[in-house]
Parts: C-alpha cells; sequence; structure tokens
C-alpha cells in the first residue's frame, strides 16, 4: 500500500489527544530551541580558530575546512537516519538528552586533541551526537502545535541556530580573550593546553547545562498518525519509499534545491570571518564579536520575519508560499553578499552582510515547516532525517570545501577568499532560485494530498 493511498481518507488517522496547554507548547519549543542553539555553538566554534590549529598542526586551508565539513558531516549523517527512525518510534525527548550529553564530551575532546587526526575523530563524534537533535526535536514540536502555528514555532526553533552560531563566535571570542589571561593549563598524560583548546573544553562542558529545562519537557501526543503496514523494517521502508514517490516532484526540488543553498550558507559562515582576519586585519576575537552578533540577531529575526511572512503569503492564497519566498530572498542576499566582498571597507562590508544575513535567513524555517506540512506524522522524523542527509552532504561537507578549493586551487591566493565567496554565491543562487521555480506545482500538489490527512476532525 503506498503512502498516497494511506493518507488520503481521513479515516486514516488515529484520534490525538487535545493539544496541550499554549503557554507550555511554547515552553518546550524554548528548550529544544536553547539546545539546539548550543549544538550549534559546539558546530561553530571551530570556524573562528581556523587560524590558531592551522599554525599548531601546519594545516592547509583545505585541511581545516574538512574539519569543520567533513569531519562532522561523515557521521552525522549516517546516523541521523538511524536517529530519524527512532524518532518516529521512541522517546523522543531521551534520544535528544542522551545526544546532548554526547556531543558535549565531544566537543571537550576537541580540546585534548594533540594532533589533526585527533581533532578529526573528536569532531565526527560531535557529528554524531548532534544527528539525534534534529529529527526528534522538529517532530516533538510539529506535535504541540496545530497546522495553522506550525511555521511560527518552527521558524522560532530553527531561528535559534543563528543564535547559536552567532554565539559561536562571540563566545568563542570571549573564550579567547578568557584563556590567554590564564596560565597554562597541564592535563596529565595530555600536557600544556593550548588556547585554543581550552577554548573546546569550556563550551563542551558548559553546553551540558542544556540538560536542565529539557528534563521538564514531557512527550508529546503523536498526531497526524495515518495507517501504516504491519510493524516492521521492510513495511516501514515500503511506507517511505510509496510516500516519497507519490510526492516525487516535490520532494526531488525541495532537497535538490535547499541543499545545494545549504552549500553556500555554511561555506560563508565558516570562511566570512577568515575573510575579515585575511582582508580587513581584524583580531579573531573582534570579527568575532561583530560577525557573531550579526548572525545572532539579524540570522534569528529573518528567520522569524520569514515565518510570519509565509503564513501572511498563505492566507493571501499563495499555496506555495515555501517555494515563492525562498525564491525571492536568495535574489536579493546574492545582490547584498556579493557586494558585501568587494566593499572597499570593512564597516561597508559589514553592513551589506548585516542586509544579507537577515534575508538568506528566510527560508530555514520554510524548508522543515515544507515537511512537516505534507507528511504524516510516523515519517516526519525520517524525512527530517533524510533532508539532513543530503542537505549536509553537500552544505557541510562540501561548503566549507568548496570556498578553500576556490581559494587555494583557482585563484591560488589565502587572500582571495572574498573573491572565492562572492563566486560560490554568483553560481549557486541562480541554480537554486531555478530548481525551486519547477518544483512550484509538485509542492502544490503535495500539500492537496497532505489536506485530506490534516482534514481529520481531531487535528481541526
Amino acid at each position: 500500500m503506498s503512502m498516497s493511498d494511506a493518507a488520503a481518507p481521513a479515516a486514516g488517522l488515529t484520534a490525538p489527544a487535545p493539544f496541550p496547554n499554549r503557554a507550555y507548547a511554547w515552553f518546550v519549543v524554548g528548550a529544544l530551541s536553547l539546545v539546539n542553539m548550543v549544538s550549534y555553538v559546539e558546530r561553530q566554534i571551530l570556524t573562528l580558530l581556523f587560524t590558531p590549529i592551522k599554525r599548531d598542526f601546519q594545516l592547509t586551508d583545505t585541511q581545516v575546512s574538512l574539519l569543520a565539513g567533513a569531519a562532522f558531516v561523515i557521521f552525522y549523517v549516517i546516523f541521523g537516519l538511524l536517529f530519524g527512525r527512532l524518532a518516529d518510534r521512541s522517546n523522543r525527548k531521551r534520544i535528544i538528552m542522551a545526544g546532548a550529553v554526547f556531543w558535549g564530551l565531544a566537543t571537550t575532546a576537541c580540546g585534548l586533541a594533540q594532533n589533526f587526526t585527533q581533532l578529526f575523530l573528536a569532531r565526527i563524534s560531535v557529528g554524531v551526537g548532534e544527528a539525534s537533535l534534529g529529527p526528534s526535536a522538529l517532530s516533538t514540536i510539529s506535535d504541540y502545535f496545530p497546522r495553522e502555528r506550525l511555521a511560527r514555532a518552527i521558524s522560532f526553533y530553527t531561528g535559534s541556530q543563528y543564535v547559536g552560531a552567532g554565539l559561536a563566535l562571540v563566545v568563542g571570542g570571549f573564550a579567547i580573550q578568557i584563556v590567554s589571561g590564564l596560565p597554562p593549563l597541564d592535563i596529565p598524560f595530555v600536557g600544556p593546553l593550548r588556547p585554543w583548546q581550552m577554548t573546546f573544553l569550556i563550551v563542551g562542558l558548559g553546553g551540558l547545562l542544556v540538560l536542565i529545562p529539557m528534563s521538564f519537557v514531557r512527550e508529546p501526543a503523536r498526531r497526524g498518525v495515518a495507517k501504516a503496514p504491519a510493524a516492521g523494517g521492510k513495511a516501514d521502508r515500503s511506507q517511505l519509499l510509496g510516500f516519497l514517490g507519490a510526492n516525487r516532484r516535490m520532494f526531488l526540488a525541495h532537497f535538490t534545491a535547499f541543499s545545494i543553498s545549504s552549500m553556500l550558507g555554511f561555506g560563508t559562515v565558516a570562511w566570512a570571518p577568515t575573510f575579515f582576519i585575511r582582508v580587513h586585519g581584524w583580531a579573531p576575537q573582534d570579527i568575532g564579536y561583530v560577525y557573531g552578533a550579526i548572525l545572532a540577531v539579524m540570522g534569528c529575526a529573518g528567520v522569524l520575519a520569514g515565518g510570519r511572512i509565509a503564513e501572511w503569503m498563505e492566507s493571501k492564497g499563495v499555496a506555495d508560499a515555501y517555494f515563492v519566498l525562498p525564491m525571492i530572498s536568495l535574489s536579493a542576499t546574492a545582490v547584498f553578499f556579493i557586494s558585501a566582498m568587494f566593499a572597499p571597507t570593512a564597516e561597508l562590508s559589514l553592513a551589506l552582510i548585516f542586509c544579507s544575513t537577515f534575508l538568506s535567513s528566510f527560508p530555514v524555517s520554510l524548508i522543515i515547516t515544507a515537511l512537516q506540512a505534507v507528511a504524516p506524522n510516523q515519517l516526519r522524523g525520517q524525512l527530517v532525517a533524510l533532508y539532513y542527509f543530503i542537505a549536509n552532504i553537500l552544505g557541510v561537507a562540501s561548503g566549507p570545501t568548496v570556498v578553500a578549493l576556490l581559494t587555494d586551487y583557482v585563484y591560488r591566493d589565502e587572500m582571495a577568499v572574498g573573491l572565492s565567496l562572492a563566486t560560490a554565491s554568483a553560481v549557486i543562487t541562480p541554480i537554486v532560485v531555478t530548481i525551486l521555480a519547477l518544483g512550484r506545482a509538485g509542492f502544490r500538489d503535495s500539500l492537496a494530498r497532505a489536506a485530506q490527512l490534516y482534514a481529520a476532525p481531531a487535528a481541526a
């Protein structure tokens, strides 16, 4: 039985309990957002430490880009698929809390690394732990909010990743200042730690505090569960494949366009601080504070604005707003960002990045909301994990390395990192916009199929 058949009749749904108290539902979003924010701090802190790591381990730009990209994503995507399946059938709160402990300790291990190989393995472990979060958290949120308020809830959660990415630079800059004034820390069997290593220790151990609010989160009742074949691995795979096949036009465009877009996004966040350090002569902690604040404030604001604008567009009859709004915002983003890379002063460049960061974050919540909007409950975690698999292979693993390869092998000058970023934006953006334009009809068809699922009386 295909998922299109299973999702069609409203009678194919289990009757969910009433939605939880709205205030508590938002507390849950806040707790999950805090975990997401900390995960991005621990994921992105490395980008501010490129220079000392490169110096101490005698690495190339391409090698340090592998630490930020491939080392993290290799097991992040593999374990993400596993955690996606677990999120669709197991206690999601426990999955998240166990993952938070694991990636916090793995970040701490980054600070104990004594060579490139050890740091590479520690970064892989961070990816394994963080793979547990996305599918479980987004599936949880979808069970706390009705369809008409889901976009704003998810935009709040996804917006926290910008706060986390920004705080990684701000906290990193602050930590660098603190540890630079401390006496060397000599750990038995490890030896003296460099300032950048102590920064990893502070961030990794401090991040475990997110377990406190998470302990008050309750596992919600599952909603929108369509009738499925008998439980079992083959039946589950058949259900997922049937659903993907029935909605292949939507998923082909969605996965491809947004995954390619993530390549540019992660490449930008990874190398923008280095651009200001090399080209404009800023100190790492100074650009950490400024660029980190821009990411945290304007990135989060853009995600929240994107969710609300998409809701407004839907209310005005734009059924495919989740595709149309990204087409507009990403096109505008390219204009501002490319201009920033050629601005004559650091101040003007930052002002243009201020605008581009706001616009580029519009689609972030819409990417995930689109998946939650068309899928039955028992496939939501797996679909999010599948998207993360594709997006992170192209984005986290490839984005920083694409920029580094342009710098090392095309322009052959580390001072050309801004030109590499501008080139990537100019090439990738038109491709993404074109794919989204071609996928609009498929997305509208998928929404129409899903409307029967969400039309069940208990889910209204």
